[in-house]
């Protein structure tokens, strides 16, 4: 069986890896032999990742577990911990009570996998759909300094900003996205139902239609006639767009729109931001190494312009310059940013000066979305209401030469 170890050599440095042994016992002492100071010894993740197909199967169809579900059951651990209630008994009436399906599966098998010997971290990382490399990190640091349960509540507090973050984004973003859908709906109703209709009586008047009547009956002749056609090539775009986001240049690209979009561009950005330094802060108070938790953060962005900047800031960190220096020199972090980070650099307390920041544009971000939410939304409706009102007025603009064409057998302009 392999296991990995953590421990220190005589000099303080610490040293990771893995050993073959029957025991943990056996590996403990091994290092021990060799002049070691062990910090940490486990089954090796790698292998407990491994579920077997019908655990990997039944994750599948059980669904994603959702950041709010996630840090409820993160709050509710604190408790369990500082409660001093046993964590095998702790956790399964965590799952008990869970309204999760996916985490309460989730979280029985890592009550198992700890009564069977596993500390909490290797049991965790058996589920990456529901615990991210980012929360095992956070994890196995609050084992190693001995800080679970602050940690455990670090990630609760983490979890529950994100969760808001989240929301406000999707609040400012779902009105539109329905008003825009309902506006598709309702002018597809009218081209292909109402204006034909009205084609066919009109039609029997011999005579020229206005410009305006024409051209919408045109598009309604166009849509219905090549129907099968449209559809096909809607839903090609719609394959190759989505396609084309899931490769890295697409995703670059389309993270790169959503940052420079009009209106909802700085909210994106804003919330963005907010993630970022909220989990720099949390990996750097964790006491992780600055290359690590960079690499982490990474991931937890959520966009790829951001990841990629990270990325390279990592870089320069590894060759030696200044935090603040480094991110600066990639032109994607806002100043106050910066200087707040500069600020954290200077005094030797940069994980709470990242936490203020993201706090601040947490706030940003929700006046802007209470801001946006009072312009946005009677501006869509007056935009629906011309779109769908353009399409009635230009049906019923000949009747007004109704009465020329009864009397001379046509319409006169």
């Amino acid at each position: 069986m392999n296991f990995a170890y953590v421990a220190k050599s005589r000099t303080g440095e610490e040293i990771n890896g893995y050993l073959n042994g029957h025991s943990v016992d056996e590996v403990v002492n091994r290092l021990q032999s060799q002049g070691l100071v062990v910090l940490h010894v486990a089954k090796d993740p790698r292998q407990a990742r491994r579920l077997p197909l019908g655990d990997q199967l039944s994750q599948f169809w059980l669904g994603v577990v959702s950041t709010r579900d996630l840090a409820l059951f993160n709050r509710q651990l604190s408790t369990v911990i500082e409660a001093g209630i046993p964590l095998v008994r702790g956790l399964r009436g965590l799952a008990a009570d869970s309204t999760s399906r996916a985490l309460a599966k989730a979280v029985s098998n890592v009550a198992d996998r700890i009564e069977s010997g596993e500390n909490i971290s290797d049991a965790m990382a058996a589920h990456p759909s529901t615990f991210n490399k980012m929360y095992l990190s956070m994890i196995r640091a609050g084992e190693r300094a001995g800080t679970l349960d602050k940690i455990v509540e670090q990630l609760a507090v983490y979890l529950e900003k994100m969760d808001a973050i989240k929301t406000k984004v999707r609040s400012a973003l779902s009105y539109p996205v329905f008003v825009l859908v309902f506006a598709v709906v309702a002018s597809l109703f009218l081209l292909l139902k109402i204006v034909p209709t009205f084609a066919e009586i009109y039609a029997d008047f011999g005579q020229q239609l206005p410009a305006l009547t024409q051209a919408i009956v045109d598009v309604s002749n166009a849509i219905r006639a090549n129907a099968l056609l449209s559809l096909s090539v809607v839903v090609a775009f719609v394959v190759l767009v989505s396609l084309f986001i899931k490769t890295r240049p697409g995703r670059y690209a389309f993270d790169t729109f959503l940052l420079n979009m009009p209106v909802f561009g700085p909210i994106i950005r804003k919330s963005v931001m907010s993630r970022f330094s909220r989990t720099f802060g949390i990996l750097m108070q964790s006491g992780l190494p600055i290359l690590d938790a960079l690499e982490l953060v990474k991931g937890a962005t959520g966009n790829s312009v951001i990841e990629h900047a990270v990325d390279r800031a990592k870089e320069r960190v590894a060759a030696g310059q200044g935090i603040t220096e480094s991110f600066r020199a990639t032109g994607k972090f806002p100043e106050m940013v910066l200087q707040l980070m500069s600020t954290g650099e200077e005094t030797g307390e940069l994980d709470e000066m990242l936490i203020k920041t993201s706090d601040f544009y947490d706030r940003q971000v929700e006046a802007a979305v209470h801001g946006l939410a009072s312009l946005i939304e009677p501006l869509v409706i007056v935009i629906v209401g011309a779109f769908i009102g353009l399409i009635v007025i230009s049906m019923f603009l000949p009747i007004f030469y109704l009465g020329d064409a009864i009397m001379k057998g046509g319409y006169n302009y």
